[in-house]
């Protein structure tokens, strides 16, 4: 289930903008985006604390992230990760 977090948040962070899309999701990328990179803070806490319940390394999953956000694959990454979410 934790793993499930971290990849919604991947999602949520990739989400490509739109002219014509609402706060809310503005504010779920935004949100993400702090949520992968916060140095400090509970943000960062809850981070850290979730990826150890998902079995996955901080450090990893941060540096992952960065690298799909600056990437040119993001659509790629993002319909692999809604296979592995959707999978039955």
């Amino acid at each position: 289930m934790f793993l499930g977090v971290v990849l919604q948040a991947m999602l949520d962070a990739t989400k490509p903008e739109n002219n014509r899309e609402s706060v809310e999701s503005k504010t779920a990328r935004d949100s993400a985006k702090a949520w992968f990179f916060a140095s400090v803070g509970v943000t960062a806490e809850d981070f850290s604390t979730v990826c150890d319940i998902a079995g996955v390394d901080a450090d990893y999953v941060r540096s992952f992230a960065f690298k799909v956000l600056k990437s040119k694959e993001i659509k790629y990454v993002r319909r692999r990760i809604n296979a592995v979410l959707t999978f039955d």
